[in-house]
């Protein structure tokens, strides 16, 4: 039996109609349409038949042996981000869509991904998370390591903080019952480590370590000082860190320092440091400049009469002795003698007339003396020929 359709499913192209052709594409295209603009593929979805023809349309290509290795030096590529099936009409027609006007212009917006089919849409998807995995972050990502480590290095400060009080507060203590005070030192060694970090000074500065130090530098109850070892290594500290004025007024460490300053027994080196600490803290407050450009000299006259008086009294204020002095006084030994510089701060007028005068009166003084001086020489230089050589044989230069 015959087919009744094999004279219609036979027909040729050109016999058939085309109207009715492109009403049958038209009603094929608008379900496949209405598909495509609600369809959104899941990334299991996104599977290739032939992947060798999607990594040879966005560019990738396999790197050999030798380049795994490091023998090779590639040349890098920089590709656009746009999928390579689109062409420059397409994206003119969708007004969706904006490039640059430049040819090779690297797309910035974002293109909107429904007005694709589905396979340009696979594609563009594929090549935007290939170029976010291969393109290397420019941006400077804050890593949550360093979070950790200012919590840990506050949570340090604040530790050895606690631990400080408390040496201080056992040896203020142990002192006011007549026992030796050791805490302090044996917790020296660990503050002076933290102290010398450069890398901890803001840490140490924020959690007001300056506190701590300030009640291991303050005198015992006894009106001892710290031991020298203390003082020396707190004080050095002190010199190493940025300290503010704002850091001063919240440790208060400022006004032991200047008992430093103006104590008799405080070691000439160290006073030295302090000194020069408090000069460096104060002149912020006092608005003055570290500059000698700017510096100021105080000018006085001076009166001889004041003067006079004071050394006929023969009131001869005491210096302070230093602590090698003082050792040496009590087990009755003579003690060497150190230097000590004197600092002026009041300069004299000087009366230039005056100088006028005793300068020319010392040249006039001097030429005298030139005069007598070449007269003596010449003197002398007649009595050592005539000693020396004596009266000749024929009489000659004999004083008759």
């Amino acid at each position: 039996m015959s087919d009744p359709l094999a004279d219609y499913t036979n027909l040729s192209h050109d016999e058939i109609d085309p109207s009715s052709a492109n009403a049958a594409e038209s009603e094929q295209a608008e379900p496949e349409q209405q598909v495509s603009e609600h369809y959104e593929p899941q990334p299991e979805e996104l599977t290739y038949e032939n992947d060798e023809n999607v990594l040879n349309s966005i560019k990738v290509q396999k790197i050999t042996d030798a380049e795994a290795i490091g023998e090779v030096v590639r040349k890098k590529v920089i590709r656009d981000s746009r999928p390579q099936g689109y062409q420059q009409d397409d994206f003119n027609d969708n007004s969706n869509v904006t490039l640059g006007s430049r040819p090779g212009h690297q797309q910035t917006d974002e293109i909107d991904i429904s007005s694709m089919d589905p396979q340009q849409r696979k594609r563009f998807e594929l090549e935007e998370r290939m170029s976010a995995a291969i393109k290397p972050s420019n941006k400077r990502r804050r890593k949550a390591d360093e979070d950790d480590l200012e919590r840990m290095q506050d949570d340090k400060i604040d530790y050895l903080k606690d631990q400080m009080i408390k040496a201080a507060n056992s040896d203020v203590e142990k002192n006011s019952q007549g026992q030796i005070a050791t805490e302090k030192l044996k917790l020296l060694k660990e503050v002076s480590d933290i102290l010398a970090r450069a890398d901890l000074a803001i840490p140490i500065l924020d959690n007001n370590l300056l506190e701590a130090v300030r009640l291991w530098l303050e005198p015992l109850p006894d009106a001892s000082m710290p031991a020298y070892q203390i003082q020396k290594e707190l004080i050095h500290a002190l010199e190493t860190l940025p300290i503010k004025t704002d850091h001063l007024v919240a440790s208060g460490i400022g006004k032991v320092l200047v008992f430093y300053q103006r104590s008799k027994r405080t070691e000439p080196s160290l006073k030295k440091i302090v000194d020069r600490l408090i000069g460096d803290w104060t002149r912020p407050i006092l608005n003055k400049s570290d500059s000698y450009k700017d510096r100021t000299v105080q000018f006085h006259e001076y009166n001889r009469n004041k003067f006079t008086n004071k050394l006929s009294r023969g009131v001869k204020k005491r210096e302070a002795k230093t602590l090698y002095e003082e050792n040496a006084e009590r087990r009755k030994r003579a003690a060497i003698p150190s230097t000590r510089t004197t600092a002026y701060k009041i300069a004299p007028q000087v009366d230039k007339s005056l100088l006028m005068r005793q300068q020319s009166r010392h040249a006039s003084n001097d030429e005298r003396f030139k005069r007598i001086n070449s007269k003596l020489t010449s003197m002398s230089v007649k009595r050592k020929a005539a000693k020396k050589g004596g009266p000749s044989i024929e009489g000659r230069d004999l004083a008759m």
